[in-house]
């Protein structure tokens, strides 16, 4: 499986002259959106969601991060009574 690294060498993103002249910091997004992009190219939505739920808990883990995934009832507005 092909790195970030060694995305950031891909002719997609060297011959792009617009990528090719950019900051590191856009050029490494671009790169990891290629990684995913050609890593889940032949999935169904199904698998994408499993797959992109996977790399989110392997990447906060290590942190002690869990992710939320029943946010029912969460992030609504409630009206100030006064």
């Amino acid at each position: 499986m092909k790195t970030v690294q060694d995305y950031l060498s891909d002719p997609r993103l060297l011959n792009d002259p617009d990528i090719a002249g950019a900051l590191e910091p856009i050029r490494e997004i671009h790169a990891i959106r290629l990684k995913i992009q050609d890593e889940t190219a032949n999935m169904t939505r199904a698998e994408r969601i499993e797959f992109l739920n996977r790399e989110a808990e392997n990447f906060l883990s290590p942190m002690g991060k869990v992710l939320c995934y029943d946010l029912a009832g969460k992030g609504k507005l409630e009206p100030v009574t006064q």
